[in-house]
């Protein structure tokens, strides 16, 4: 499993035991393939993603809970573990940085190659007081979640546009105008392309059969 080559620290952040729900992605340990940021790897190892601190946390060899030191891992790839879209869990770090993300930043990966399509997933603590009880409740929320691009070294905001998404497949615009119109008719100029994107640019690999 070579554990020993992932370097962590214990637990320093202990959640408040009023706050409903889970900071975490995956609840129970899911095996994971990790590559390291040097280019190395192993696994699979059990690992749970917290998307609230974007922290990836495993067990050690002796099987204490871990939290991978930053900029140590560059994907983590979760085997047999999919979204409720069928999308297999695979996290990157390494991108440029963008708003308040940093390159250590892990984000979901929806397309890889020339072009992938990224989203930022993160959860966050809701806090509301009862009016009546005065009561204050505290709850782990989705925050509403945030898609990117990254193409010739440039990190970009995805708009989910048609002129957006053929301004990235340039040398594709012909074959993308004919895969668009196959699938949606009276295709409105600011439709939700994410999907249709994520399905040409599988099907236009050079490695897809």
């Amino acid at each position: 499993m070579d554990a020993a080559d992932l370097s962590g620290h214990s637990l320093l952040k202990k959640y408040d035991p009023d706050i409903t729900g889970s900071p975490f992605i995956n609840n129970n340990w899911v095996p994971a393939k990790i590559i390291l940021s040097r280019g190395k790897e192993i696994g699979p190892l059990p690992i749970k993603f917290n998307i609230e601190s974007n922290e990836l946390y495993f067990l050690d060899s002796t099987g204490k809970e871990m939290i991978a030191l930053e900029g140590l891992v560059k994907e983590i790839d979760c085997i047999n573990y999919y979204s409720k879209d069928s999308i297999r869990y695979i996290f990157k770090s390494g991108y440029p940085s963008i708003d308040k993300q940093t390159e250590n930043y892990y984000y979901q990966v929806f397309t890889e190659g020339k072009i992938e399509l990224l989203a930022r997933k993160f959860k966050y603590v809701r806090v509301e007081k009862n009016e009546l009880s005065g009561e204050i409740s505290k709850d782990f929320v989705d925050g509403s979640i945030v898609l990117y691009v990254y193409a010739d070294k440039i990190m970009q905001v995805f708009h989910p546009t048609k002129n957006f998404v053929i301004s990235l497949l340039k040398d594709k615009e012909q074959a993308m105008n004919t895969f668009i119109e196959t699938n949606k008719t009276n295709l409105p100029e600011h439709y939700p392309l994410k999907e249709d994107f994520c399905q040409f640019h599988q099907r236009e690999r050079p490695n897809n059969p």
